[in-house]
């Protein structure tokens, strides 16, 4: 396996690298949560003035926000730290399940959209999972090296 060389912009603390991946995983874990439970309390927010958390543009922003951290964090990582392609794997995969479920289901009343997004939520958050264990690796490596010079 070929290593890649570690630069400045990569050498950033792993607190603030992993924030990026922390925020992700929140967020699309959240989404996951988000869509299996709203077909159960849909008819609850509604009723107690919270409908807006079961409205489209709310799951549209999540969405977006799940996407813009993965795009900006995942794909950073993999060319300027690890090169290792799981994490990018997991998250198009994810990415690919969430507008499937989005297009195909969203014109079939057979509730298989939930799903969909569910696991598509999941998969994202799955990646940045990896994507967080991947840079502590090259983080400890690193490390180890730079203290064996």
């Amino acid at each position: 396996m070929r290593k890649t060389p570690m630069t400045e912009e990569s050498l950033a603390p792993l607190s603030a690298r992993s924030f990026w991946d922390k925020a992700g995983m929140w967020l699309s874990y959240g989404c996951a949560v988000h869509c299996a439970l709203m077909p159960f309390v849909i008819g609850y927010l509604a009723v107690n003035g919270m409908g807006w958390i079961a409205e489209e543009s709310t799951e549209w922003t999540i969405i977006i926000a799940s996407l813009s951290i993965g795009l900006f964090r995942l794909f950073w990582s993999y060319f300027k730290e690890h090169r290792q392609p799981e994490p990018v794997v997991f998250f198009l995969v994810g990415v690919s399940l969430i507008f499937i479920a989005k297009s195909v289901f969203f014109v079939t009343p057979d509730g298989l959209e939930p799903v969909g997004m569910v696991a598509g939520g999941v998969m994202i958050g799955t990646a940045h999972f990896r994507n967080q264990s991947k840079c502590k690796c090259c983080q400890t490596s690193l490390v180890g090296a730079s203290s064996n010079s």
